[in-house]
């Protein structure tokens, strides 16, 4: 039976300080980013997340009992978008708003459509809509259980290196 485990992990903090150009995509004009209104079910919340967020060790809502978890993504501070193509649900993006920064907290594609070059649209369609409010920086993180495209490209799209930590992350021990 597999079971969680903690591992030295590490972790890359990333800024942008100012929004970059416009983006160009291919698919642009079949690609939609949307947010959910609130109140947000927490079941449909829980099917992004852990759909996207499984292969990649995504468990600090999974820690959260439904109040908390129903009052942490409905809360004034957080933001939860939809990412579209072709009118199919693609991916699934959150953003925690602090007062002078945005961050994007969770960002992903849903497995069907890994693979398939829409990660820069999708990051694209993010880091301008996190923007629009104009923050004073936006931030992510990734760390080495993250997709191994992942830093290279939050730096392509014009992330850059704040520092890198080593903290304990969760995953899943699968040799027992």
């Amino acid at each position: 039976m597999n079971n969680i485990i903690e591992v030295k992990t590490k972790v890359y903090y990333l800024k942008m300080l100012s929004r970059p150009s416009i983006f160009d995509s291919s698919i642009e004009q079949d690609s939609k980013l949307f947010k959910l209104d609130k109140p947000v079910d927490i079941n449909d919340y829980l099917f992004y997340y852990k759909t996207i967020g499984e292969k990649y060790n995504w468990f600090d809502r999974l820690s959260l009992d439904d109040s908390e978890l129903y009052k942490t993504i409905n809360s004034d501070k957080s933001e939860i978008y939809i990412y579209s193509i072709f009118d199919k649900i693609a991916g699934f993006a959150e953003f925690i708003r602090g007062s002078k920064y945005i961050e994007i907290l969770y960002f992903g594609l849903l497995p069907d459509f890994l693979g398939k070059g829409l990660g820069k649209d999708f990051l694209s369609k993010v880091i301008n809509r996190a923007w629009n409010d104009s923050p004073q920086w936006v931030q992510l993180n990734t760390c080495e259980l993250d997709h191994p495209n992942a830093l290279p490209t939050y730096k392509k799209l014009g992330f850059e290196l704040d520092r890198i930590e080593i903290e304990n992350r969760k995953t899943i021990n699968s040799s027992c």
